[in-house]
């Protein structure tokens, strides 16, 4: 197997292997194979995410709209390889709420999650991530966070509340709390599950409610507990959960020796990094001292508490440092540094005007040689054979030569076993895509036209072709965190490739080039330490297929084992949009594959008939292959409540805009006062029949959650119903041990059953528990049914009218077949489902003030954002025209602009205007 990497001269260098000054070039040929001695990471082959969000608070009538990027790890290059790129939004109970399959062309697409009335407030994950990533672990998945706040502060559903510590005795505290499951849950009635995590370590606990209503939890906490984590789950498995920072303003410092250890003799440089109790960083500034009591030197950190120093080690002593009064330091705490070797190497990466300097320096003599090698994004560039004159070799790279982004240099012995590492930021912007954003106006009123015009070149000016994306939002509705949150450059040259959360990543991409050095290499010191994402050498498989599409995969067995069967005829029909027939042999293994057409809807009904090498059909085992998504990690930390003065301005902003714009549709009676808004889903024509004749489903059970429950000695879709959904369904056998199982609704009197919208006769309910789970689409229960007297006596017309029941519940079951409980038995070898396409594409309404009617129109324009172009392509010169009409927001605003070249070159530029009444 081949894959393309980037050959380009900038990149990589000449083609030519050259000996200069005892440095081996490594050069990367245009095709790379995976056995390549070139290549020094499997990493070098995985895909890198990024998303762009609108924005990170949100409400509860807001949409959550993103774009994705996928590009080839080494060369950051759009990505061929997946097709799919799967999103999800998880809620603070570690429950997926949402999920999207997006549509990748040139290794870009955009959808958006509505953020729906019912969701709790909190902090909500959004991952993104790709089937092929899965070949490299968690971390080339892409998360980050978004606070969901209620759109009325008056409505906040909060099942936790009085969470507090209590000091029970001098040094001794509990964590106690009132939890209210009702909120979240209002049929729960039975004890309470409680798990309480504290610094990792996790309890259980089982509450019981008292007299009003609430339960009390009262928990011990151990001396020093840092975070504090209550999830409560309800006897129906909802569940909530809730973070407490329990000694936020505690200090924690580290430092790291500049290649992993303080050698005696040698000098060093030595990061380091101070976070509170929350694990984000902080400011301090102190000095270090040795054991004898001497000041060594003094330091002093960024805002995001890391900074270095230098540092001569001697074994003969111990090193900690004392933080100033103004850190919280009180002169008698001690923070120790690493300890000191008597024997070893340092390895030294320094910045010169244009070059990288790199230093071996060894206290002892070294009888043989050493290697350094270098790397990026796991691919090597250099191999440097180091023979220690001295004790120390010195040597320099040019920076033109070496990529942008982050440098991997590993010292190795004789036998290429590594001695030490550093990390080391190479800063090339004159490598990035030069963006000239420009509006035909310096300034603008409400409602007024604005024509954006954006160049696209290189370093040399020349037109780059390149996909671009426009997004323009009230400043006043993001606030000033919106400078150094995450954006394309920060992402694919840096978060990427550092395992856990960089704080601020914006941050380093914004400041004068000096400072911006030396905060890089602060991080690249510390958070970059043993944390890097391509230092796993390259293995010799990589199991995970790829997604460039949307696809259906599985094996087939035999009719009575399940012995792998080749040659197997297969054909495979599809029924969305457009229906498709397409036919295939099983392959040796007995395995088929098959690529769905372009469908965007959230599943697709399909069906496999399979037959034997004469063409007659065959009942054989038709098994798909299961796709599970990754396993959720959900950082608890990131929901501690914590008053932030930025959020509380934006969430602020928020609310207002949807009380105004709530206001005016009151007044305009637009909605009535107590109008309920119900968002229906969107129904079949089975299903659209039933709800006409008979109203909304109050209960809908899945068809993969009956098949999820379905145990080996399952017979039917009652057998299942029966053991799983006991508060919704009685199941009875009627007619004695000879007779059938019939269903009824809890509370609903009378039931009667309706399959694919076909009302079932009296005679044949008899059939209604045998219809296999696989056949089914939904099960759903429609308590007190509209026109129920008609429905029975049309299943009854034998019935006397003095009979029939006024009121009754019917339950709707809806199968693949579609054409009711006699066609719903499995045909022979025919395997019916419903997968996952396309999620289907949402648009981004914005309205036109063409006219002056509607410029003076009494309503409300309250979009925070004003413009979203996640897809636009630069023209042939590199040109990029959008337009837009701004709303009634005023004051600043802000368009930011993203490129990505075929090339990989990468672009960000933001410009700011301003809009008057």
């Amino acid at each position: 197997m081949t894959w393309i990497s980037n050959s380009s001269g900038r990149n990589r260098g000449s083609r030519d292997i050259a000996i200069l000054a005892s440095i081996v070039f490594l050069f990367c040929a245009l095709i790379v194979h995976a056995q390549s001695d070139q290549v020094a990471s499997s990493a070098a082959f995985a895909e890198k995410i990024y998303l762009q969000l609108d924005a990170d608070v949100h409400t509860t009538d807001d949409t959550i709209w993103f774009k994705g990027v996928v590009v080839e790890s080494a060369s950051h290059r759009p990505s061929a390889v997946s097709g799919v790129l799967h999103v999800e939004l998880i809620g603070p109970d570690e429950q997926v709420v949402d999920r999207k399959r997006i549509r990748l062309t040139d290794g870009i697409g955009a959808g958006g999650f509505g953020v729906k009335e019912q969701y709790t407030q909190g902090n909500y994950l959004v991952r993104a991530y790709t089937e092929w990533n899965w070949n490299f672990g968690p971390d080339f998945m892409f998360q980050t966070y978004v606070a969901v706040f209620p759109t009325n502060r008056e409505i906040g559903r909060n099942p936790m509340t009085a969470l507090h510590l209590a000091e029970r005795e001098p040094g001794r505290y509990w964590l106690q709390a009132q939890l209210n499951p009702t909120l979240i849950d209002p049929e729960h009635q039975k004890q309470l599950a409680v798990q309480v995590t504290v610094d990792g370590k996790k309890d259980t606990l089982s509450l019981k409610s008292a007299r009003n209503g609430f339960y009390p939890l009262e928990y011990p906490l151990p001396e020093g507990a840092k975070i504090a984590t209550v999830k409560m789950e309800t006897q129906h498995g909802i569940r909530y959960t809730k973070t407490l920072a329990l000694q936020e303003s505690l200090l924690d410092l580290q430092f790291f020796a500049e290649s992993g250890q303080l050698v005696h003799g040698l000098a060093s440089k030595v990061g380091f990094k101070a976070v509170n109790g929350l694990g984000r960083g902080t400011a301090v500034s102190g000095v270090v001292m040795d054991s004898r009591g001497n000041t060594l030197t003094s330091f002093g950190s960024n805002h995001l508490g890391m900074g270095s120093f230098t540092l001569t080690a001697d074994s003969s002593v111990s090193y900690y440092a004392v933080l100033d009064s103004s850190s919280g330091g009180q002169g008698t705490h001690r923070y120790p540094l690493p300890n000191v070797v008597d024997k070893g190497r340092v390895l030294s990466v320094t910045k010169a005007a244009e070059t990288v300097e790199v230093a071996v320096y060894s206290n002892h003599e070294e009888k043989d040689s050493l290697f350094v090698q270098v790397s990026c994004r796991g691919m090597l560039y250099y191999l440097i054979r180091a023979s220690l004159k001295n004790q120390q070799i010195t040597t320099s790279l040019p920076v033109a030569e070496l990529p942008e982004g982050i440098l991997l240099f590993t010292l190795m012995d004789k036998d290429m076993k590594p001695l030490a590492e550093r990390l080391f930021f190479n800063q090339r912007p004159s490598e990035r895509l030069y963006l000239a954003v420009s509006t035909d106006k310096a300034g603008y009123r409400k409602r007024d036209k604005v024509d954006l015009s954006i160049q696209v070149a290189d370093e040399k000016g020349k037109p780059v072709g390149a996909k671009v994306s426009v997004m323009v939002i009230n400043k006043d509705h993001v606030g000033n965190a919106w400078t150094v949150r995450e954006n394309l450059l920060s992402r694919l040259l840096l978060s990427s490739e550092l395992r856990g959360n960089v704080e601020e990543p914006g941050y380093y991409f914004r400041q004068a080039e000096e400072a911006r050095f030396e905060d890089l290499d602060a991080l690249m010191l510390t958070q970059g330490w043993r944390k890097y994402n391509y230092d796993k050498p390259p293995g010799d498989t990589l199991p995970f297929p790829n997604e460039p599409y949307p696809y259906i995969s599985g094996k087939v067995g035999g009719v009575l084992s399940r012995k792998a069967q080749a040659g197997i005829g297969l054909t495979l029909m599809t029924f969305g949009e457009r229906q498709s027939v397409i036919a295939q042999n099983t392959d040796s293994l007995g395995r088929f594959y098959f690529g769905l057409a372009d469908e965007y809807t959230d599943s697709l009904d399909v069906l496999i008939q399979s037959s034997n090498k004469a063409g007659k059909k065959r009942n054989y085992t038709l098994s798909l292959d299961e796709r599970k998504p990754p396993a959720i990690t959900y950082d608890q930390e990131r929901s501690v409540e914590r008053i932030d003065s930025v959020v509380s301005y934006v969430v602020k902003k928020r609310q207002e805009r949807a009380q105004r714009e709530y206001s005016y549709r009151l007044s305009a009676g637009e909605i009535l006062l107590d109008e309920v808004l119900v968002q229906r889903r969107a129904l079949s024509p089975q299903q659209q029949r039933v709800f006409d004749r008979y109203g909304e489903s109050d209960v809908v059970i899945s068809g993969d959650a009956v098949r999820e429950r379905e145990e080996k000695w399952s017979y039917g879709l009652y057998s299942v119903l029966l053991f799983n959904f006991p508060h919704d369904l009685r199941i009875d056998r009627v007619g004695g041990s000879g007779g059938y199982l019939r269903a009824s609704i809890i509370g609903g009197e009378t039931t009667l059953v309706v399959v694919d919208g076909i009302p079932v006769p009296g005679h044949s309910y008899e059939f209604i528990p045998n219809i296999p789970p696989s056949e089914v689409k939904s099960v759903e229960l429609i308590r007190y049914a509209k026109n129920f007297s008609r429905l029975y006596q049309e299943v009854y017309p034998e019935a006397s009218p003095l009979e029939v029941p006024a009121v009754g519940s019917v339950i709707a079951i809806y199968t693949h077949a579609g054409n009711g409980v006699y066609a719903a038995r499995r045909p022979t070898g025919l395997l019916q489902t419903s997968v996952p396409v396309y999620s289907p594409t949402i648009e981004f309404y914005a309205p036109r003030y063409e006219s002056p009617a509607a410029k003076d129109s009494a309503r409300p324009d309250l979009r925070t954002l004003i413009r979203w172009a996640p897809e636009l392509t630069a023209e042939a010169d590199g040109t990029v025209k959008a337009s837009y009409y701004h709303s009634d927001a005023v004051d600043e605003t802000m368009v930011v602009v993203e490129a990505l070249s075929p090339a990989g070159q990468i672009g960000y530029q933001e410009l700011e205007y301003m809009v008057t009444d």
